[in-house]
Order: structure tokens, then sequence, then C-alpha cells
């Protein structure tokens, strides 16, 4: 469930007035976790920090590199590095660490999403004799396969006529 930013800075605030996180969870029906978390982030970063986002955030190789590095060099836990970058998940931080074992700085680059998109083959209307080897086959190929379905579908209604005249039906 998202909250927006009003209810999240009413929890802030009830919070700093001294109840604790359990109660402050309590009063407003949200994980305690939640709680700390809002006000670890508001705490680093501000207002900006709790702002719910509005679009997935994409980050490119070199940033991945810098919070990895910077996680090890000064021995940082992934929710502390995801509070001093403002990256909302530390799950994130665990996926580019493990890519970045496992590939180096080539697991870190982000992949296409998606599928590709489909070729389109082009046919020109050369001449038959005027077309390679090549072309011919690829032309041949292609008219086979656009013939295959049909073929098999005038089979399978022949089939079932068939099986209909030997229980003695004469229904199409």
């Amino acid at each position: 469930m998202r909250y927006d930013l009003d209810f999240k800075m009413q929890v802030i605030a009830y919070y700093r007035q001294g109840h604790s996180s359990h109660a402050t969870a309590k009063k407003f029906n949200v994980n305690p976790e939640f709680v700390l978390k809002w006000v670890k982030q508001y705490q680093s970063g501000g207002i900006n920090a709790i702002k719910p986002k509005t679009s997935k955030a994409k980050y490119s190789s070199e940033f991945k590199h810098h919070v990895i590095t910077t996680m090890l060099k000064e021995d940082l836990s992934q929710s502390e590095v995801a509070l001093k970058f403002n990256i909302s998940s530390p799950a994130l931080i665990s996926h580019w660490h493990k890519a970045y074992r496992l590939q180096g700085m080539s697991g870190l680059v982000s992949k296409p999403k998606g599928r590709t998109a489909m070729s389109k083959t082009i046919y020109h209307t050369t001449p038959d004799d005027e077309k390679s080897l090549a072309e011919l086959k690829r032309e041949n190929e292609y008219l086979r396969g656009a013939r295959l379905p049909k073929k098999l579908d005038a089979l399978l209604k022949q089939k079932k006529k068939q099986a209909l005249k030997k229980q003695g039906s004469s229904k199409d």
C-alpha cells in the first residue's frame, strides 16, 4: 500500500512528539518498521526523501557502482546506504551487489525490458529470374510455412468428416 506525503508527515510528527514507534504505528494502523523508516528518511533527506515516487527510478551503472563501492569502503549496511543515497529499497542494493560480484561492471548495466520487436521480412517485387538463389530459397521457405497451417486444417476437417461417417452420421 502506498501512503501519501501528508499521512507520512502526520506519522513523523506524532513520533517526534515523544511517542514510541509501536504507539505511533498502532495509532495510525501501520507497521512500526515503516514509522522508523520514514523518520530516518526524513532526518537524512528532508521532505523530498519521503515523497512518494511518481515513476520507477532508473539508475545508471556508474551510480550503482558508486553506491556499492561506498557501501564496501565505509562498511555500511544496505539500509544505511539506501538512506544515504535516497534509494527506496535496500533490497535493490543487494541485487546490484550480487550482479557486480558475479559479472563485474557489465552486471550493473540495465537490461532492456519487454520483448524484442519482430523484424518484418521485406520481399521485393524483383522478377524471379533476377533474384539470387538465396532469395528464392528464403521466399520458398516462407511460402511453405504459410501453406502448412492451411493444409493441416484441411487434413483435420477431412479426418473429422471420415470419423463422423463411420459413426453413421452425415453431418458436416
